[in-house]
């Protein structure tokens, strides 16, 4: 049976439908359209539609049933989507690995997820091969770009022989089945695993092709890592579902941006607030605005002045946007026609409502501060909850809401304007950073008696991340160690640039440490990224354990 044959799809709910009959259905009606370009190779929708259905079949022939959960642990490249396609199309559950996860966040996420299988590359198997022993439950490693090693096999070997028709578990998914357990930082010591809906993949799809006005034939420059959100469910779904080509670089540049635009014939991108604030850093040339683009989506706020000068210097508009994984990555975006307030994100999106309430959750009249509660109208509007936590599932999705955690204010023109985050959140080049996973590692050495961590402001990469530590009596215990411990177990995004020791944490009445105090001492520690090496440095002491 053919992916195409009595089916259909409801564009707003996603009822009735997954991503990838969509693409199968786009494979059968233009087989010859490029899915995906990198390092000067073109894959079309047919090419990767059929090894799709081989690596299904293979891995149905290796034992993975539907709802098995399978992990995918690659850098961007195009193997990488046959891994996810294959599995979805096996039945089984999509995890995203972070590349720059640590051996133990690496350990926590595939045990927490009961991970039955991974595909790896040269790059990533070796970190997990020194992991492996303490992962039980993996029964099955698949490797790209390497020789098959002892417990592996390579994606040549898993497809050998295997059939390229669609298979018949792909048939029996629905919409309400689990698509993918995306891993998060939040207000815990442990990111929490959002579950996402093969509907909630497809309505997110739909509402990103819509709202950014994707169209079939669109070039999308992708550099965002495809374990993200934004690179693998606000880029990746849209794409899809406007048969659109991926042209993958291996990362963003700010200095060849343009010529990247240029010479790949891109139509539409993705940014970030570090992104555009890297380009505007760069000298300006005659040739800036010389490009297809002609309008970008922006995640993360901006100044206004910042907005302008990109939008009028670059010849495209900035798209904002706002969103969590919780809602499906965006629920307020500015499109690129229509009334705007330079600076806000956008109007709540259709299939959203949107309110700001108060600590006791009642709503807040225009112009006034309080927590941004989002409501979802169609089933499949929001993420199904976190994995194995009852206890953050029922703070956070209460009914159709979606309880935030941010702080934002609607003016009377129903514009949301982001004001902080409600949470002890940091957010680092991109990427979320979990107060109390940082605090976990600094309080589990044996020197450290308590510690909090804040973020303040980085002129290139949003936040720095500011550690200030009491030391247990006695201890002597130096910045450099607990840099080094915070490098063993942490991603590098998450490590902080600088460590202050304190002799006692502030603390109000109830005992609770005071952040605010310690954001407001953090400021003097303001980071410029353009003169400091990359994401992960840190200011360390001259001496071997510092003072």
């Amino acid at each position: 049976m053919n992916a195409t044959d009595n089916w259909s799809y409801d564009h707003t709910s996603g009822r009735g439908e997954t991503l990838q009959r969509i693409f199968s259905d786009h494979a059968a009606t233009a087989p010859d359209v490029p899915w995906c370009e990198t390092g000067g190779k073109v894959y079309t929708y047919g090419d990767f539609d059929r090894m799709a259905n081989r690596v299904a079949h293979g891995l149905t022939a290796r034992g993975i049933t539907r709802g098995d959960a399978v992990a995918v642990f690659m850098s961007n490249r195009p193997e990488f989507f046959y891994g996810m396609f294959g599995l979805h199309r096996a039945g089984a559950v999509y995890v995203p690995c972070s590349t720059n996860y640590s051996p133990e966040e690496l350990v926590y996420q595939l045990n927490h997820v009961e991970a039955k299988a991974v595909f790896v590359d040269e790059t990533t198997f070796p970190q997990l091969a020194a992991v492996r022993a303490q992962i039980p439950g993996i029964a099955l490693c698949v490797i790209h770009g390497a020789d098959d090693a002892e417990g592996t096999v390579t994606l040549d070997g898993l497809v050998a022989g295997q059939s390229d028709e669609w298979p018949d578990s792909a048939s029996q998914l629905t919409a309400d089945d689990l698509a993918l357990v995306m891993y998060t930082s939040g207000t815990t010591a442990r990111p929490k695993g959002v579950m996402l809906s093969h509907g909630g993949m497809l309505t997110a799809a739909e509402t990103c092709s819509r709202v950014f006005g994707w169209s079939p034939g669109e070039r999308f420059l992708s550099y965002f890592a495809l374990y993200h959100s934004n690179g693998g469910l606000i880029a990746l779904g849209p794409a899809i579902f406007s048969r659109s080509t991926m042209v993958m670089v291996p990362s963003f540049s700010a200095s060849r941006f343009v010529d990247m635009l240029r010479a790949h014939r891109i139509s539409y991108c993705n940014l970030n607030s570090s992104h555009v604030r890297m380009l505007l850093n760069q000298p300006p040339t005659p040739h800036d605005a010389d490009h297809a683009v002609r309008r970008m989506m922006q995640g993360l706020t901006l100044e206004p002045h910042e907005i302008l000068e990109f939008e009028q210097r670059f010849g495209t508009y900035l798209c904002p946007t706002y969103g969590l994984t919780e809602s499906l990555g965006i629920c307020v975006a500015g499109g690129p026609t229509g009334n705007r307030r330079v600076g806000s994100a956008g109007r709540v999106l259709r299939g959203y409502s949107l309110q700001i309430v108060d600590d006791e959750g009642r709503p807040l009249p225009p112009g006034e501060p309080g927590e941004i509660v989002v409501t979802c109208d169609g089933p499949h509007g929001r993420a199904l909850g976190y994995l194995k936590d009852e206890e953050n599932t029922a703070a956070t999705f209460v009914g159709d809401v979606v309880h935030s955690g941010d702080v934002g204010r609607i003016d009377d023109d129903g514009f949301l304007w982001f004001v902080e985050r409600k949470k002890d959140m940091i957010k680092r080049s991109g990427f979320n950073v979990a107060a109390a996973e940082v605090e976990r590692i600094l309080v589990a050495h044996e020197g450290v008696a308590d510690a909090a961590v804040v973020g303040t402001p980085d002129l290139m990469r949003d936040e720095a991340i500011v550690a200030f530590v009491v030391r247990t009596p006695g201890s002597t215990v130096g910045r450099n160690e607990l840099f080094d411990a915070c490098d063993d177990a942490l991603s590098d995004y998450k490590v902080p640039q600088v460590i202050e020791f304190r002799d006692e944490l502030p603390r109000n009445f109830l005992g609770k440490i005071e952040r605010r105090r310690l954001r407001d001492d953090a400021l003097r520690y303001r980071i410029d990224s353009k003169k400091r090496l990359p994401v992960g440095h840190h200011v360390r002491d001259p001496e071997p354990t510092g003072a």
